[in-house]
Parts: structure tokens; C-alpha cells; sequence
């Protein structure tokens, strides 16, 4: 019987450009997450990295998995593990969800590097978007809507990590054709009328380490997101809130019909710093002052670069020379 090797494979990156012909530009791969299957089971063996890509993080990147350059800057380099990334990978089926993407990113990091291969002269590539959108029609096909469609438990994906990602999208593959070796979908009526998957027995998801800055961040967003959202209109006063947990309540704040936007604007941040002040500790707060003035300078420096600013220092600089 031939042995039949596939890779669900994740990356995450500085950012990308919007033009379609070049996605990469000079950004740079910062993730890499691989997951083997044999015959259809998930084996447990991986390979994980995070890279140093020797630049800055986009905002809107660094939004959707939470990593900045100043996180990455003592991690290896895409040349220090691409040897054992590439025996890792060849001669498998890589299962790559949106593959454009991170077969492109990978195709530039090689190169980079002054190599002759490609991903697809090292393996086969399958997109598992197409393979979503054949197998079921009229589904929107990304792949937190395939692991609710599928019962693939995904409640540890706070944020895009590119190993659980890479976790994730071999559950939602097997499941969505047709499941793993000896194990079946189940129904499972006390949560929903579809189909369930049934994780393989022994097997966990990676346990996401959230480091102080990433939690103080995250907690400091989600407090935002809560103060938009009327949870409960039970009692007299709304409350804000969110699903994620119970300590996201709080009083939810309408505009007064006589308010202005500055005065409305104002209450709503001295309630969120009052929420901050009520979720972190002092050392939390003094680490989210940190993370909000970096946020602050690279996003002034990715408009500068996007707008084409030079910053005055930089022009006296060229004045004197």
C-alpha cells in the first residue's frame, strides 16, 4: 500500500502588497507552522519556527496574529531553518489554505537564499480553499467558518498563530473529505444539528504561551470592542460586553441627545481606562503604555513609508552632506 505523506502548512508574515502580480514586495516570512498526516492521521510530528525577518511589522498584520519585529528580532533566520523546512516538506502533498500566498512568500525566501527549487519542484502543492469550494458549494470557505461548519473546535485561535492554524487545517481537511482513518464524524445533537468532528484520541492542540505583551494588548482591544457592543438591555442600565468572558461587562454608554461627539468621545475613554485599571495589574499597565507608544511609532512609520514621507531629521541629515 503506498504511504500517502500530506503537510497542512501555515505561515504569517510582515504584511503583503496589494498588487497581485508581487503579494510579497519586500515583506518577509515571520511563522512557520507544518503538520504531518500519514494515511490520513494526524502523526504528531511538526515543525514550528518563528523568524526574524530583519524589517518592521505592517499594522494591519501585526492586528491579526499580534507579533511585531521587536518580538522576532532573537529568532532564527528563514536561511537559518530552511534546510530542515525543506526536508521536512519534500516529496509530500502540501495542504495549503489560500496557497498564492504562502507558496509565494516561500518561493521569494528561497530566492533570497540564491536557490534553484521552488516549493512545487520540492512538493505538491493542494489549495484547500478549492478544495472547500468544491466539496461544499455556497459555504464561505475560510477557515474559521470551515472549523464551525465541521465541528472543528477552534476556541484556543485568539489570534493567527501559524502552527495552530496549521493544526487546524488538518482537522477541517480530513474532516471535510471524508475524515481520519479509523475515526468517524459524529453527530453531536446537544450543540448542533451538523456533523461534529471527533479530534483523534491522545491528540491536543498546542497550548498558545501568551507573552505579557500580547495579553496586556489583547485585553486593552477586547475592553474597545466591548464598549460597542449592547450585551444586555435587562434592568435599567445596558450593559456592554462580549462572549469572550464575564469580566468584559460593564455599563453600556449611549450618546446623550444633547452630548456632543468630543464629550461622548471622552467618557468612553475614561471608562476604558478605568477598565484597563480593572482587568491589568500596575505591571500590566506599565507594559501596555510600552506596546501602545511601539504601535504609535510603527504606525507613523509605515505611513511615512506608504505616503512617501522623509521624516526632518532624515532631510537636515542630506542637507549637511
Amino acid at each position: 500500500m503506498a504511504i500517502l505523506r500530506q503537510i497542512a502548512l501555515d505561515t504569517e508574515t510582515t504584511g503583503k502588497t496589494n498588487d497581485n502580480s508581487n503579494i510579497t514586495g519586500d515583506h518577509r516570512i515571520i511563522e512557520i507552522g507544518c503538520v504531518e498526516i500519514v494515511n490520513r492521521k494526524i502523526t504528531g510530528r511538526e515543525f514550528h519556527y518563528k523568524l526574524n525577518p530583519d524589517r518592521e511589522v505592517d499594522e494591519e498584520a501585526a492586528k491579526v496574529h499580534g507579533m511585531r519585529w521587536s518580538d522576532l528580532q532573537n529568532e532564527p533566520h528563514f536561511r537559518d531553518i530552511a534546510a530542515e523546512f525543506i526536508d521536512f516538506v519534500r516529496g509530500s502533498e502540501l495542504l495549503i489554505h489560500n496557497a498564492k500566498f504562502d507558496t509565494s512568500f516561500l518561493n521569494s525566501e528561497f530566492a533570497r537564499m540564491g536557490l534553484s527549487e521552488t516549493i512545487t519542484d520540492i512538493a505538491s502543492v493542494i489549495d484547500t480553499m478549492d478544495v472547500a469550494r468544491l466539496l461544499h458549494p455556497g459555504h464561505q470557505v475560510n477557515l474559521d467558518n470551515l472549523c464551525n461548519l465541521f465541528g472543528v473546535n477552534a476556541s484556543r485561535r485568539v489570534q493567527h498563530g501559524a502552527l495552530l492554524d496549521a493544526q487546524l487545517l488538518a482537522e477541517v481537511y480530513l474532516a471535510m473529505t471524508g475524515g481520519q482513518g479509523d475515526l468517524d464524524i459524529t453527530v453531536d445533537n446537544a450543540v448542533s444539528d451538523g456533523p461534529r468532528w471527533v479530534r483523534q484520541q491522545g491528540m491536543r492542540l498546542p497550548i498558545m504561551q501568551v507573552e505579557p505583551r500580547r495579553h496586556a494588548e489583547h485585553v486593552y482591544n477586547m475592553i474597545g470592542l466591548a464598549q460597542g457592543v449592547k450585551f444586555s438591555t435587562e434592568g435599567e442600565q445596558p450593559m456592554a460586553g462580549s462572549a469572550w468572558g464575564p469580566e468584559y461587562s460593564f455599563p453600556y454608554l449611549e450618546k446623550g441627545k444633547e452630548e456632543g461627539k468630543k464629550e461622548y468621545k471622552q467618557r468612553l475613554a475614561t471608562q476604558h481606562d478605568e477598565q484597563v485599571a480593572r482587568l491589568l495589574a500596575p505591571q500590566e499597565q506599565e507594559i501596555l503604555k510600552e506596546v501602545l507608544a511601539d504601535n504609535q511609532k510603527a504606525q507613523k512609520e509605515w505611513e511615512d513609508r506608504v505616503l512617501g514621507r522623509v521624516p526632518k531629521d532624515a532631510t537636515a541629515v542630506t542637507a549637511s552632506h
